[in-house]
């Protein structure tokens, strides 16, 4: 789809050059605020190639590069699909694809061999009740969804949950609902030991962190904070293989045991 106009079609304000859409359009300069790149000088260069070398070689390079590819695709959303991401969402996504690129290009320099990993629902064997939970969401039908198991220390089941959330397709938003309806499900079951897993290493540090009260999800991370502190339960971020049976399931009916 081609715009008959050099007229950028989001803010309407300059020509949509390559800089402009990437990174000096008030929707892409938000995103750019918000992951950390706040100076001026990294606004003022006016050279493409320059100003993607000085990213792509700085300390911040992965989020620099995730950061470009994440502005450039809202980008897109907004123009051919008349979509508007959030913030959080966008850094979301954006954090995650600086995990999956340290791990793609993990350094051999060291000479260390790999070795087998061996990983399980309760990885690091505490002997309580366990929880594991995940979100997940499609963009196209929208649609989230999120779910949990409840196990004891000797893998039986006791309880599990799933359900969706109408007409959103904010992964943080699942994965926080996740751990929400998990720590909620467990204190109604009046479990006095808990430990809960979830595979997102942002929701987990949102959770632990001081809370930003201006954040779009505050509300229900101090409603997360309030279960935590009324009950014996510690959180921890898990690999997201080991949820990988909870994720496959929450966009479907949960089928649980009976007995």
């Amino acid at each position: 789809m081609m715009n008959p106009s050099a007229t950028c079609t989001r803010c309407g304000l300059q020509d949509e050059s390559l800089l402009h859409c990437i990174r000096d359009c008030e929707f892409s300069r938000s995103l750019w605020n918000h992951i950390g790149f706040n100076s001026l000088d990294f606004f003022s260069n006016l050279v493409v190639y320059d100003w993607l070398k000085l990213g792509a070689t700085s300390s911040k390079a992965l989020i620099f590069l995730a950061g470009v590819w994440w502005s450039w695709r809202h980008r897109n959303l907004m123009f051919l699909n008349n979509e508007t991401w959030s913030l959080s969402r966008l850094s979301f996504y954006i954090r995650a694809m600086v995990e999956t690129f340290r791990n793609c290009f993990f350094s051999a320099a060291s000479n260390r061999r790999l070795v087998d990993r061996y990983i399980k629902w309760n990885h690091n064997n505490y002997s309580c009740n366990i929880l594991n939970v995940d979100g997940s969401c499609l963009d196209s039908p929208v649609r989230s969804g999120y779910g949990g198991i409840i196990r004891n220390t000797y893998d039986h089941y006791l309880a599990g949950f799933s359900g969706f959330i109408q007409g959103s397709s904010d992964i943080l938003l699942a994965e926080l609902y996740a751990i929400y309806r998990g720590l909620l499900l467990a204190k109604e079951m009046s479990i006095d030991e808990l430990v809960c897993y979830s595979d997102s290493l942002h929701c987990v540090n949102l959770i632990k962190d001081p809370l930003a009260k201006y954040h779009i999800h505050a509300v229900l991370i101090q409603d997360i904070k309030e279960l935590l502190s009324q009950t014996n339960v510690s959180l921890y971020h898990t690999l997201r293989v080991i949820n990988m049976m909870i994720s496959s399931l929450n966009l479907e009916p949960l089928q649980m045991p009976t007995t």
